[in-house]
C-alpha cells in the first residue's frame, strides 16, 4: 500500500491503561539498581545499552516505587482499534489481556542523542504470546469477521525500531526527562492466532475463519501494523515516563 493511501487509512487507537497510571511516586530513596550514563560518555551508547541489560530483571517483575507494572506478563485493561482501508475494515475492543515473553527483549543497538533527547533503539524478541477477551465486527480480505470470545496469538522473531522524543521538564526545582513522542516499526516473522467464539459459536464458520486469517496471516498483518505499532508506542511512552517521571534527569543522565 502507497504511503499516500495510508494517509487516507481511518485508523482510530484507543489504549486505556488506567490501573497502571500513577500521579507522581513519592520517593524517599531511589532504587540503587537503577543505572545512570554519564551524558558526555564518549561511549554512552553501549552505557545504555548495557542499562537495559541491567535493569531488564527488575522490569521482569515490576517496580513497584516507580508505580512500573511487571512485563512478564503485561497486563493491559483494554484496548480498542478501529481501522477502515480497502483490504482490512473492522472494530475490535480487547480486554483483560495478557502478553508473556516481553522480558526477552534484547537491544541490537542503541543511539542516545543527549543533547537533542532522542533515543534510538533495535530492539529483539524471541517469542511472545498473546490471550485476551474479544469483541470484533469487520472484514478481513473480503472475509466477513464477527464475534466475541478469547482471542489467542503467538508471534514469532518480533523485532522493533523505536525512536522516543524528550523534552527536560522542571517540577519543585528539579529537572526530569519527559518523554513527549514515540515511533515505532515493528517486523513480525510469524503469526498464528485462534478467536473461539466467532459466528454466535458457529464451529464450522470459527474453523474455517481462523484457517484463512492464518493462512494470509502475513498480509493481514501488513494492513493491521499501524495500529499495533501506535499501540506499542503508547505503552512504551506510558512505562518509560513512569521510570523518568520519578527519576531526576542529573540522576539518570549525570553530567
Amino acid at each position: 500500500m502507497s504511503t499516500n493511501k495510508r494517509l487516507f487509512n481511518k485508523i482510530i487507537v484507543i489504549i486505556v491503561l488506567q490501573s497502571f497510571w500513577i500521579l507522581e511516586a513519592q520517593l524517599k530513596t531511589i532504587p540503587e539498581y537503577i543505572p545512570s550514563c554519564k551524558r558526555h560518555d564518549p561511549r554512552i551508547n553501549e552505557c545504555v545499552k548495557n542499562a537495559t541489560i541491567v535493569i531488564r530483571p527488575y522490569l521482569k517483575k515490576g517496580i513497584p516505587e516507580l508505580g512500573i507494572p511487571a512485563i512478564e506478563p503485561l497486563h493491559i485493561p483494554m484496548v480498542k482499534l478501529e481501522q477502515g482501508t480497502d483490504a482490512v475494515n473492522y472494530k475490535a475492543r480487547l480486554s483483560n489481556i495478557v502478553i508473556d515473553g516481553l522480558s526477552t527483549y534484547q537491544f541490537r543497538e542503541v543511539n542516545a542523542d543527549i543533547e537533542n533527547h532522542i533515543i534510538e533503539g533495535k530492539i529483539d524478541v524471541g517469542n511472545l504470546r498473546l490471550r485476551s477477551d474479544y469483541v470484533i465486527m469487520g472484514r478481513a480480505l473480503l472475509l466477513p469477521i464477527r464475534g466475541n470470545g478469547v482471542l489467542s496469538a503467538n508471534f514469532s522473531s518480533a523485532h522493533a525500531d523505536i525512536k522516543m522524543h524528550g523534552s527536560v521538564i522542571k517540577r519543585k526545582g528539579k529537572e526530569y526527562y519527559h518523554n513527549t513522542e514515540t515511533d515505532v516499526k515493528i517486523q513480525i516473522g510469524r503469526v498464528k492466532a485462534m478467536f473461539d467464539n466467532l459466528f454466535d459459536g458457529d464451529e464450522m464458520l470459527t474453523k474455517v475463519t481462523n484457517e484463512f486469517l492464518n493462512m494470509h496471516a502475513k498480509e493481514i498483518v501488513e494492513e493491521v501494523k499501524p495500529a499495533v505499532e501506535t499501540v506499542i508506542a503508547m505503552i512504551v511512552d506510558d512505562i518509560t515516563n513512569k521510570v523518568f517521571q520519578s527519576l531526576p534527569y542529573n540522576r539518570i543522565f549525570p553530567e
